[in-house]
């Protein structure tokens, strides 16, 4: 095929350069920074850049900010080929999907939100890496009328550049799920550093302290827009953790062994059968008829 690749950072990046080492298709690159895609084409991790005129891709992955993605497709739609398959890569959905179908429709194009389940702490196309998509999981929130040979061919590029379990979910889970998943753990890691005595921690941490601030390090522009387009999910799994941890500083107030020990064994049992969940997960699971988990 022939791929276009809109906006290559981190994500964008890495799936140029997957696509580059893991498959025959023809890849192409689009981004704001000129500069960026140049490189990418001296390095001869793509095969062309793409300036305004979007026609003639089979496949067209727009790797931006929920915001930019919006902007970005009704700025080009209009010269895309009829046939094309359009992607987004937004770790927020809202809206999103439907919008984007109903505009590329109008075009003879076909659209599908999507959410690769990798990343790093650092962004930018200097830390893209051919291997992150490696064993990772891939989220598709398709709408009733998308075709399945879309889903279907998107999952096969999805493969091929080493992504090994697909999720088919609707936007609204897609929402809810990633607020406990992914948001929740950057808005702890944000606030877990701000304690004044991180100022101390050298020779006293491990790998505990490590993985908790790992992804700290997050870029405040992409964050603060994924946070604001999810805030009422978001606001719901801070409301849980804000009440199990309540439980936590009580037990510990009250002098409560007992308690402390129970709320322990509870955690511990509950990540063991989320382990064993995840050993006997499917490659494909298809959540698109499932209720949202209750608040």
């Amino acid at each position: 095929m022939k791929v276009l690749i809109a906006g290559m950072g981190l994500i964008g990046g890495s799936i140029c350069k997957a696509l580059h080492a893991y498959t025959d298709h023809g890849v192409y690159g689009w981004n704001r920074s000129p500069q960026t895609a140049q490189r990418a084409l001296e390095e001869h991790v793509i095969d062309g850049i793409v300036q305004e005129d979007c026609s003639g891709f089979d496949m067209i992955i727009v790797c931006l900010y929920p915001e930019n993605v919006r902007e970005w497709v009704k700025a080009h739609v209009g010269t895309m080929s009829e046939g094309t398959i359009v992607i987004d890569v937004s770790g927020v959905k809202t809206d999103l999907p439907e919008e984007m179908h109903k505009l590329c429709e109008m075009h003879g194009v076909h659209y599908l939100s999507t959410h690769p389940m990798a990343g790093k702490e650092k962004a930018g196309y200097a830390v893209s890496d051919e291997d992150l998509y490696q064993g990772a999981n891939f989220i598709m929130t398709p709408l009733p009328e998308t075709p399945k040979y879309v889903i279907a061919q998107v999952k096969n590029v999805a493969h091929q550049i080493g992504f090994r379990r697909f999720v088919i979910t609707t936007p609204e889970m897609h929402d809810r799920m990633i607020a406990y998943t992914s948001q929740l753990a950057h808005v702890v890691s944000s606030s877990y550093v701000e304690s004044p005595v991180i100022e101390l921690e050298s020779g006293f941490s491990g790998g505990s302290f490590h993985d908790m601030t790992r992804i700290a390090t997050m870029n405040e522009d992409m964050w603060t827009q994924l946070f604001m387009e999810n805030r009422v999910s978001l606001l719901m799994e801070l409301d849980i953790l804000m009440k199990n941890l309540g439980e936590y500083r009580k037990a510990l107030a009250d002098a409560d062994e007992e308690q402390i020990y129970k709320l322990i064994r509870q955690g511990r049992l509950r990540k063991e059968q989320n382990l064993e969940n995840r050993r006997n997960a499917p490659s494909v699971i298809d959540l698109t008829e499932k209720e949202l988990t209750p608040t």
